[in-house]
């Protein structure tokens, strides 16, 4: 495993010496591959918030340890918002915990369908889910 996150640091520096301009890396669940310093580059740290109480727990040791390592914008995306509860919950959490709260994404069940199908859930026009993705793509390349 140490040498898998080894590639993945040589990889992350090579793309910044490239021409990218955006990056995105969905990193494995857990708090690992910040801890050996995998997120050395990044700029922005996307910590997912899912309104069940071991998720918003993990989040804020990840929030923590991003902080540590000094990535400066450290935020939250709730994701998994079946209602009005969940987002509340979510809401409440960041809020006592400092996390700015940049995008909340709902539950979609075309989502889960679509990962069974094995087809991109991307592609299903009028989700609610990617809406909010695109939402939040937006926020992450400065667009209104």
């Amino acid at each position: 495993m140490c040498g898998a996150h080894a590639a993945v640091r040589h990889l992350i520096g090579g793309i910044l010496e490239s021409d990218q301009h955006v990056t995105v890396v969905d990193m494995e669940a857990g708090l690992e591959h910040l801890s050996r310093a995998t997120g050395r580059h990044v700029d922005t740290l996307l910590v997912t918030l899912e309104p069940y109480y071991k998720a918003l727990e993990t989040s804020r040791r990840a929030v923590l340890l991003g902080r540590e390592l000094g990535i400066g914008r450290v935020v939250g995306v709730g994701n998994k918002i079946r209602d009005e509860a969940d987002a509340a919950a979510v809401r409440q959490f960041a809020a006592a915990h400092d996390i700015p709260l940049v995008a909340e994404i709902p539950f979609d069940d075309a989502v889960r369908l679509n990962d069974l199908a094995g087809t991109p859930f991307i592609d299903v026009a009028g989700s609610p889910a990617v809406r909010a993705i695109d939402g939040l793509a937006g926020w992450l390349l400065g667009r209104p």
